[in-house]
Formats: C-alpha cells, sequence, structure tokens
C-alpha cells in the first residue's frame, strides 16, 4: 500500500497508531478554517491522504470510531468507506 501525504501539514504530524492495540490510523479533518454543518447537511471534509493499493486482492477501510464524531452526530454518509484497487 502507498500512502501519499497531499496536504503539506501532515508532513510534520502524520497519520499514526495512537497506541500499540490500535488497529488502524486516525484521520483527521485537513480543513482550512472552521466547519459548520447544519442537520441534513452532506459536506465532503478532505483527509489530506491518498491510497494506492497495487494489489488486487488488498483493500483498506475508513471506518466511523471516533466517540467525537458519535456525539455530535458526524458520520460516513455510506457508514463504511471502502478503497480497492
Amino acid at each position: 500500500m502507498d500512502v501519499k501525504l497531499l496536504d503539506r501539514r501532515l508532513r510534520d504530524n502524520p497519520p499514526c497508531y495512537a497506541s500499540a492495540g490500535s488497529a488502524g490510523l486516525d484521520l483527521r479533518a485537513c480543513i482550512d478554517a472552521p466547519l459548520e454543518i447544519v442537520p441534513g447537511q452532506t459536506v465532503l471534509v478532505p483527509t489530506g491522504v491518498a491510497i494506492h493499493l497495487a494489489d488486487p486482492g488488498l483493500a483498506a477501510m475508513i471506518l466511523p470510531r471516533s466517540g467525537l464524531g458519535h456525539k455530535h452526530g458526524i458520520v460516513l454518509g455510506n457508514l463504511v468507506g471502502l478503497i480497492d484497487s
């Protein structure tokens, strides 16, 4: 898997495992200003990361795991993001 950092702000603090028991990396919103999302509104939020999977037998997933997102009603639009080759 190739990971490319698209946002310069991530170069000093790239996504990483939060603990030894973490199954995946924590993604952040790479935005330039505060973002207000009203109920029912859909917004695409950049992560500043691109992933390339050359092996067609591999896939990656983006899963909602944040308690903060759950508490504020912010979820993935399709609930699971699948990245495949």
